[in-house]
């Protein structure tokens, strides 16, 4: 590749790409303290070498704009560096770091990839290339060049922190224990390696632990934000947010945090705002996770002006799904009031994920619903409307969740019966002939767990083998609603427990959500944990119980789903002992196989 090629390349992707959180908040490999740009700090002209020498005042200011947070003006810089000389590794590392800091993994990973081909000696690189391969939820990779990093550099804190955090997110705690373990052993004095301890601990729900060892970071490093903000994320986990709140803003005050870990605390106290019900505060604070430096932000190709809180009334707008598809599901509880809000002259355009648009467009009548779809450069999600031209005639557009701090400011604002989704009549007639074939039992859907079950999301769902009371309760139909890889727990549940979950023919549950949102309907009940099908069971207005999380932040500090009335939430007191939610389900489920399969709320199907 020629140099002019490669410039033309990395400018077109500069002009693209939007900021993005650069690095897992309890890594430790922050620009400020590279020893790459140290390294260009200190250096004095070499006559010797010219290249060198015209490049080195374009390093340094690209150095200097890393630590000022102005990545993509530094990229610019050690761009211009690298043409100078495109053998310079020092220049292709401080180009990844800028690219890597502005969010463009694929480019800077070539360009950590050029340096570590150049100098093949510097450790910094193999830490660099493993904190993006983090990033990238690569963890293999990230944890082969974090023990690289630890071989060339055993006398690094940095290492084996990030090392164990790897080790921690692949779900291998032990083994993360005994890295920090032998770690502190040698460092007792390192506030971060405390502080990753406690993380380790929190992904185990050992919450008491986890805070003791966030307590042990403080006392070492008092001004420690990083601590004080997983304190806070520890209670929130926990369903405590009042507590949350306390420790999320003392993080903030200190005022010492980067951007993009500021970003991650202010989203964590948005979510506890809404978490213990302070809606009018809420809603507006929950606009952070639309800030480009937080993490979990989504970008958006969207040629219109972005609704700030003007008047709807007799406008025209388009609402984007955001986040997860249950999200956008529950998000569109206030879809309804929304039209009313805009009013004959108004119009609304939904854009949902096109597994949603049949039942959408059959729930909302009067809107238009077109498909989002999202595409994914350099890591970061970019998302648009494709199937929309004539962008001329809009006012505003609006992520979903934005318009709710317009029509949901009040626990009083959400709808007190029935659903807010219409599911296939003709579908549902089906559906009800299906099920009488099982015979008489309360026909009960089921799902209990989620696709993605990673280490970190698995704490929030009870275990199947904690289902095996439940299953057994006299009176009740199963019926199969999960989705994705669940034929072993069904086998375990027919061979162990017993039990037959039935398998309904001709529907696809992952995929054909309109088809899915009829089947909800017709049964009795449907029970799982929050998710997309429950989502759609309880939009659909067809009784759902949900076994969640202790005082999840949808529950809005009620204890129950003000989103879905013919919902109910058995949650246990504390994440890390499900049985007491799953006794109190049970107790419940087998008072509704008494009183029979009449037992529908109002405004279910």
């Amino acid at each position: 590749m020629t140099d002019a090629t490669q410039n033309t390349t990395l400018d077109q992707a500069l002009d693209a790409a939007p900021l993005a959180n650069p690095m897992p908040a309890d890594a430790l490999g922050d620009a400020a303290k590279s020893q790459a740009l140290k390294t260009v700090l200190r250096y004095k002209n070499n006559k010797s070498d010219d290249k060198l020498r015209k490049a080195m005042p374009l390093m340094k200011r690209a150095v200097r704009l890393i630590n000022e947070e102005k990545y993509r003006e530094a990229a610019q810089l050690g761009l211009q560096a690298v043409n100078i000389d495109e053998n310079l590794a020092l220049a292709c590392h401080i180009t990844a770091i800028a690219l890597d800091k502005l969010g463009v993994a694929s480019l800077a990973l070539g360009m950590y990839e050029r340096a570590l081909q150049l100098s093949p000696e510097e450790p910094e690189i193999y830490q660099n290339l493993g904190l993006l391969a983090w990033r990238m939820d690569l963890y293999d990779v990230a944890e082969k060049f974090f023990r690289i990093f630890c071989r060339m550099m055993p006398n690094h804190v940095e290492g084996p922190n990030n090392l164990a955090c790897v080790l921690r997110d692949k779900g291998e705690f032990e083994s993360a224990i005994e890295v920090l373990r032998a770690a502190i052993y040698e460092n007792q004095e390192s506030s971060l390696l405390w502080n990753s301890l406690g993380t380790v601990m929190m992904e185990q729900t050992e919450f008491d632990n986890a805070v003791l060892f966030y307590e042990q970071a403080l006392q070492l490093e008092p001004n420690l934000a990083r601590a004080y903000h997983n304190i806070g994320y520890c209670r929130a986990t926990e369903g405590r947010h009042d507590v949350a709140l306390d420790y999320l803003q003392k993080a903030l005050d200190l005022g010492v945090m980067p951007a993009n870990e500021r970003a991650e605390t202010e989203h964590a106290i948005a979510i506890s705002l809404i978490g213990s019900g302070q809606l009018d505060k809420a809603w507006d604070a929950y606009e952070c996770r639309n800030n480009p430096r937080y993490g979990g932000a989504t970008s958006y190709s969207i040629p219109l002006k972005q609704w700030d809180g003007e008047p709807l009334e007799g406008k025209k707008i388009l609402v984007v799904g955001e986040q997860g598809l249950g999200d956008e599901v529950m998000f569109l509880n206030m879809g309804h009031d929304l039209i009313d809000r805009l009013g004959p002259e108004g119009s609304l355009t939904i854009g949902v994920v096109p597994r949603l648009e049949a039942l959408m467009q059959r729930s909302f009548p009067t809107a238009k619903v077109t498909k989002h779809s999202t595409v994914r450069s350099n890591a970061i999600p970019l998302r648009g409307c494709p199937l929309i031209t004539d962008w001329d005639t809009y006012d505003f557009w609006a992520p979903m969740a934005s318009v709710l701090r317009a029509l949901r400011t009040d626990i009083k604002d959400f709808p007190t019966e029935g659903g807010f989704l219409t599911p296939d009549p003709e579908r549902v007639e089906h559906w009800k002939s299906e099920l009488a074939k099982l015979g008489p039992g309360l026909k009960t859907g089921i799902l209990w767990k989620s696709m993605l079950m990673t280490a970190k999301r698995s704490k929030y769902y009870s275990p199947f083998t904690q289902w095996k009371d439940t299953l057994k309760t006299e009176g009740v139909v199963w019926v199969n609603l999960q989705y994705g890889e669940c034929a072993e727990d069904i086998e375990r549940a027919e061979k162990e427990f017993g039990v037959k979950i039935h398998q309904m023919e001709g529907i696809n549950l992952k995929d054909d959500l309109d088809d899915l949102a009829a089947l909800c309907v017709t049964l009795d009940l449907v029970v799982g944990p929050m998710n997309a099908t429950t989502n759609i069971a309880a939009g659909s207005g067809a009784r759902t119980a949900i076994i969640g999380a202790p005082n999840a932040w949808p529950y809005l500090g009620t204890g129950e789903l003000p989103w879905y009335p013919t919902a109910k939430v058995f949650a246990p007191d504390t994440i890390n002992n499900w049985k007491p939610a799953m006794k109190n389900f049970r107790e419940w489920l087998t008072e509704q196989a008494t009183k029979g399969s009449d037992a529908k709320v109002k405004g279910a199907a």
